[in-house]
């Protein structure tokens, strides 16, 4: 070790640029590094979800979950199942037992959902599989308008959900309070037998009209169709004249049906200041910038509002700002406590040191930023708490260093011999002090589950500075030391705070007894 300080002590210009570069590397990784308030982190479960348009529960259940879970059973490493069935679409839970891979396990269950699929109707969707991971909403934005139709706002929505999912960082966009079109057919039967025609020709000609969609549900006795259009006709004066071929004969649907369209019930509702409105809940993605995104969000909404100034927009629920708020804490925080130690320094030291540890402790952060950008970890609350930790023993190992070299000095080296020697004696006792902090920090990382992946970060953001730390300290703080440093910059004189320290441990050592039964007391 004593080779690799005075390499760089020696090679004072390649280490300032080096230096130099560190802090333009760490001041880009921290810019660019994702900001949140808690970590993302997938669970040990895996989810499969589908759907069948209008079968009910019952149904659902008996031809595709109960197989499904049948054979999930088989599975390897599957402690748990958890189904949920709704009309029209299921979802099944699997829980995994520690130390399976989630994604050989993922793999294996799309193997089965593939055989099991060919028993399925043949219109029904296939299956998704997924592995579960948290989420992150990132904000809300309504939607409403005194001058526009629902339809139109349906419109004016599904459109501002494009251009959202165009924005860097957006996973999702879900539309709140919205219902698809529909159209509705009420039937006459005396015009279908005026012109001679079955009722079933009739009703099975109607159904060909979206030949996608099937007939979504039949109402009343019979005569009330209600047909998806999204690969039909698109008004309903379109529709009525639509020609139906039927038994032979040509007719047009307005002949014996009045066309009307309108919007299903809203399956989810939304509303601002106790009117109706549509919500869109936006999310973003797995390790993203949440504030960069709603920011580019915001500048996209103020410029469709100039174009569109009758529609009015709220912005909710925004986790962005939230971000913004508690990061702010626990950083302010941070700045507070290097403020004091800075302050602690100069009365307990002196300036020159102060100045010293001071450029060391943001140069060990700037390291852990680059090395938190590099492996992909985010800035956030958790990760913080450990930087709140390591943040004592980054000053310790900077003072440690800074004060043997300023003995050094004091005794009649000269500043680049006395860093390298004070460097050199004190990469021992300090490297070791660092071990055994890592090595106490490191069992954090071998707790499994939910709380093993919230809580690894503060060991993750303890090594980081704690490494940092000790590449600071030894590679660019003797050379900070070696011209800054003089003979002049006396320290604290300690002699009076030594003499009553003596005074009281020879009391202790003279009353041992007295001592340690109070002690245990």
């Amino acid at each position: 070790m004593e080779r690799v300080i005075r390499f760089f002590i020696e090679n004072a210009k390649m280490n300032y640029v080096l230096f130099l570069l560190i802090c333009f590397l760490g001041v880009t990784s921290y810019l660019k590094t994702p900001q949140e308030i808690f970590p993302t982190f997938e669970l040990d479960k895996i989810s499969i979800s589908g759907g069948y348009s209008g079968a009910s529960i019952d149904i659902l259940d008996k031809i595709a979950v109960r197989e499904i879970e049948d054979e999930l059973k088989s599975i390897e490493g599957v402690s748990d199942l958890v189904s949920t069935i709704n009309p029209g679409s299921f979802s099944i839970l699997v829980e995994l037992t520690k130390d399976v891979n989630k994604y050989d396990t993922a793999s294996k269950i799309k193997d089965i959902i593939d055989s099991v699929k060919q028993n399925f109707p043949e219109d029904m969707s296939d299956p998704r599989v997924s592995v579960v991971s948290l989420g992150k909403s990132l904000v809300d934005i309504s939607i409403s308008t005194k001058t526009k139709n629902l339809s139109e706002l349906i419109d004016f929505a599904k459109d501002l959900k494009s251009k959202i999912l165009g924005v860097n960082d957006v996973s999702e966009v879900q539309i709140y309070g919205d219902s698809d079109m529909y159209y509705n057919i009420r039937v006459d039967e005396k015009k279908i037998e005026s012109f001679g025609l079955k009722k079933s020709s009739v009703f099975n000609a109607i159904s060909t009209i979206s030949y996608i969609f099937p007939v979504g549900k039949i109402e009343g006795s019979g005569k009330h169709y209600y047909l998806s259009t999204y690969n039909g006709k698109k008004t309903a004066e379109a529709m009525a004249n639509t020609i139906l071929r039927v038994d032979g004969k040509q007719i047009y649907l307005r002949d014996i049906a009045v066309v009307e369209k309108r919007y299903e019930d809203a399956s989810t509702l939304s509303s601002i200041d106790a009117e109706s409105s549509l919500t869109l809940s936006v999310k973003q993605r797995e390790n993203s910038n949440a504030i960069n995104a709603v920011n580019q969000i915001n500048k996209l909404i103020e410029e469709i509002k100039k174009k569109n100034p009758e529609i009015h927009f709220i912005i909710h629920n925004d986790n962005s700002q939230r971000i913004k708020d508690r990061l702010n804490v626990v950083v302010s925080n941070i700045l507070f406590g290097l403020i004091l130690i800075m302050v602690l320094l100069v009365l307990l030291i002196n300036t020159r040191m102060a100045f010293i540890v001071g450029i060391g402790i943001p140069t060990s952060f700037i390291l852990a930023a680059i090395y938190f950008y590099m492996f992909g970890y985010t800035i956030n609350m958790v990760s913080l708490i450990g930087v709140l930790v390591a943040l004592g023993i980054v000053v310790d190992d900077a003072i440690v260093v800074s004060e043997n070299i300023q003995q050094k000095i004091e005794e009649g080296m000269e500043p680049k011999e006395a860093a390298l020697k004070g460097a050199t004696e004190m990469f021992k006792p300090v490297f070791m002090a660092s071990a055994t902090t890592l090595f106490t920090f490191i069992p954090l990382l071998m707790i499994s589950g939910t709380m093993g992946e919230f809580i690894k970060l503060i060991p993750i953001a303890v090594s980081a500075l704690i490494v940092a730390s000790l590449i600071e300290s030894f590679i660019f703080l003797p050379i900070h030391a070696a011209h800054t440093l003089n003979k002049k910059a006396k320290v604290l004189s300690w002699q009076r705070a030594n003499r009553i320290y003596s005074i009281i441990i020879h009391k202790l050592i003279e009353y041992k007894k007295s001592f340690l039964f109070l002690f245990v007391v």
